[in-house]
């Protein structure tokens, strides 16, 4: 558990449940060290047991520990992906109804200023 790092659910809240999809979540990554030979039948066996009998998040850390870091990013939404090659330029997405939205905020705004101009006049 040291090379853990201390924002590690693992370690952080090593009191927390663990869920029935994070058990297999990390019964596949086993699965998968294993198929690719880095685990040894043994030490597979273990942590597989240590995975299936744990309760809480702190009962599965030294497994954790075991396996290779795991990305925990994701490509932000915003990004738009492979349309196009590097370096070339995507077509700009058409602006849709937002002309008609603004263009009607607009005079909402200007028809409220000057009505408020005719009351304070009138006043």
């Amino acid at each position: 558990m040291d090379n853990l790092p201390i924002s590690s659910k693992y370690r952080s809240r090593p009191l927390d449940p663990l869920t029935d999809d994070e058990r297999e979540e990390l019964a596949g990554r086993l699965n998968e060290e294993f198929a690719r030979g880095a685990i040894d039948t043994d030490d597979y066996r273990a942590m597989l047991d240590r995975v299936f009998a744990a309760r809480t998040l702190g009962d599965v850390a030294d497994v954790v520990s075991a396996l290779p870091a795991k990305d925990t990013f994701a490509v932000p939404s915003v990004i738009e992906q492979g349309s196009v090659a590097p370096g070339e330029l995507v077509p700009a997405k058409s602006a849709g109804n937002r002309g008609a939205i603004m263009m009607a905020a607009g005079l909402g705004t200007g028809i409220a200023v000057a009505i408020l101009l005719l009351v304070l006049l009138l006043l």
